[in-house]
């Protein structure tokens, strides 16, 4: 039996107009998605006031791109880690809401599917650079931050990632929004680092 999941969340991309530095932004569209979905499932319902991502996507992105320390070559996975933890943590100082942000790094489908299996969007960064897969199967990005927003199990027992890219380039310069895909996850687990974000208590429990 088939078996999927899909949150729901309103992705970034990374080449709208405006973005300072579009080449390099997909960590921080990804942050940006990340963000604004804690904003809207877990901050705004609690009923605190608090500073949002600013509603200009692009002037997001650069907001994410400067708190992650992005670079022309990308961000780097701790940075991204960092940059998640910090922009939740601040959202929840300033709304007077208990909690503290926590991010994990993983590569497993199981820890993958267990965030989505619990409301928790995941960073999915694919890099064949520095893992050191030059040669064989080409992932579909060689070096790309994603949010990963799902997940789909078919009957065979084939897993499949679903995540949105951050959108794309054309030849011509005109530009796509960012868009769901689904990638097989077996194909590409070796080109792979996942970040998921969460919330504990005092106690160390999850929230929510």
């Amino acid at each position: 039996m088939e078996q999927q999941r899909r949150l729901p969340f309103q992705p970034y991309t990374q080449w709208e107009s405006g973005v300072r530095f579009s080449a390099s932004a997909c960590g921080a569209a990804a942050i940006a998605g990340m963000i604004g979905f804690w904003e809207r499932n877990w901050i705004a319902q609690q009923g605190q006031p608090y500073e949002s991502l600013p509603a200009d996507p692009a002037e997001a992105i650069n907001a994410m791109y400067r708190a992650g320390l992005g670079t022309p070559i990308g961000m780097a996975a701790p940075m991204l880690a960092y940059a998640l933890r910090n922009q939740l943590n601040q959202r929840l100082r300033e709304s007077g809401l208990p909690g503290k942000a926590v991010t994990s790094r993983f590569k497993k489908f199981e820890s993958y599917r267990a965030e989505i299996d619990a409301g928790r969007l995941v960073a999915v960064k694919f890099d064949k650079w520095f893992s050191f897969r030059w040669f064989g199967h080409k992932p579909i990005f060689d070096y790309h931050w994603t949010v990963g927003c799902g997940y789909r199990i078919d009957a065979n027992g084939t897993r499949f990632l679903r995540v949105h890219d951050a959108g794309g380039r054309r030849a011509d310069g005109t530009w796509v929004h960012s868009r769901e895909r689904e990638i097989e996850y077996e194909k590409h687990r070796g080109v792979l680092t996942m970040i998921g974000l969460k919330l504990f208590d005092e106690y160390k429990k999850p929230l929510p």
